[in-house]
């Protein structure tokens, strides 16, 4: 047995020890079987898991998640395991991801196979995150012990088998996990937008009223579907102007926009989003076809399009004229797995003031999923 230590100052790794993270690439590189019981996992470590498995040929791997099945779960976070197990399931890998159910696991185990016998284990403090180190762990100091002595790899790797039983655990597309709502980041410090609690936006939904309108978004099937690649909440790919990925235009179909009490034509009203935040909106356009956030069309972008890279659904794009395989582009694909696949506008009886002395009438808009295990952080 010998000890896997974090590399943070003052506690250098010295010339007798070894990293953790150094000892986990090195094993992995030399099996090709790979079972992890951890009880916490990030985005990153998740990707990255997933990188150390094709590049070293592994043909087998099973990571089993302890904690959230009960405490819940960041959605970003789950939806990037989520997608590495349909990733495994869709290759040639033997692969799976689990989920602890019949109470918190909070262990950190690590074993490696080749050729069907168990070559070295390791057990301690750190979690899955510490393979890919990043701002939110780089300076968490962690110590697990690693042995290569079949005995002892035996003991991990008995405890990792019971916990893959369906009395334990199961894989994360047969539960109901209940998600935890991450702050939608790409509004936060946006000019023209206000942030505001939750006993505020409980307060605006008491006064809504029936004057409600379910609105599509209309998008591909899929990255290989041609229709509406550059229109509506896909606009920055359209041909001509140059757009900042997260512009957006939502058009309205005839059949909304001609019923009572849809919002008249270039006059602006606060929208009061469900996660909080606060902006000015209106409709415009030929035939009052657009609706639009007023003062930066960016600003709906942001509020539609953050919310599914918060959820971990997609990355925002920096240049969208290099993105020639439309990574950045929304589908029904997505929406699906997000949960929505529209936004509402659901009028309230109250009025504002602005600060210049403009009164004007308050909306809500929803995009939250549709999904009651959804709480928020």
């Amino acid at each position: 047995m010998r000890l896997l230590c974090s590399n943070i100052l003052p506690l250098r790794i010295e010339e007798s020890q070894t990293a953790f993270i150094e000892y986990f690439n090195e094993a992995a590189s030399n099996a090709d079987c790979l079972e992890i019981a951890v009880g916490y996992v990030s985005k990153a470590a998740l990707k990255e898991l997933q990188r150390v498995v094709e590049e070293n040929s592994i043909n087998k791997v099973c990571l089993n998640i302890g904690m959230y099945y009960l405490e819940g779960m960041p959605e970003g976070t789950y939806h990037a395991a989520m997608s590495l197990n349909q990733a495994w399931k869709e290759s040639d890998i033997d692969g799976e991801v689990r989920m602890v159910k019949a109470f918190k696991y909070h262990g950190k185990l690590y074993a490696f196979y080749k050729n069907g016998k168990p070559i070295a284990g390791i057990v301690g403090s750190h979690n899955l995150g510490a393979i890919k180190l990043e701002a939110s762990n780089l300076r968490q100091y962690e110590v697990s012990t690693v042995t290569e002595i079949s005995e002892e790899v035996e003991e991990i790797t008995n405890i990792i088998q019971k916990l893959k039983k369906t009395n334990c655990s199961s894989n994360i597309e047969e539960l109901q996990v209940p998600l935890v709502r991450e702050l939608n980041n790409a509004l936060v410090d946006q000019e023209f937008v206000a942030k505001i609690t939750s006993d505020e936006i409980d307060a605006y939904k008491r006064k809504m009223t029936n004057i409600s309108f379910e609105i599509p978004l209309k998008v591909p099937k899929d990255h290989e579907d041609p229709k509406m690649r550059g229109s509506n909440i896909n606009v920055c790919y359209a041909n001509g102007r140059k757009r900042v990925w997260w512009e957006i235009e939502i058009v309205v179909g005839k059949e909304i926009r001609d019923l009572p009490g849809y919002p008249a034509h270039q006059v602006p009203f606060m929208a009061i989003t469900d996660d909080g935040w606060k902006f000015k909106v209106w409709t415009c356009g030929q035939n009052n076809k657009n609706l639009y956030s007023k003062d930066d069309l960016k600003i709906m972008g942001r509020w539609i399009k953050g919310r599914l890279v918060s959820a971990g659904l997609v990355e925002s794009v920096n240049q969208v004229e290099k993105d020639t395989l439309f990574e950045g582009m929304i589908t029904e694909e997505i929406l699906e797995q997000y949960g929505r696949k529209s936004i509402t506008l659901t009028k309230t009886t109250l009025r504002t003031t602005t600060e210049d002395g403009t009164e004007m009438d308050v909306w809500m808009l929803s995009f939250l999923p549709h999904n009651e295990d959804v709480g928020e952080i």
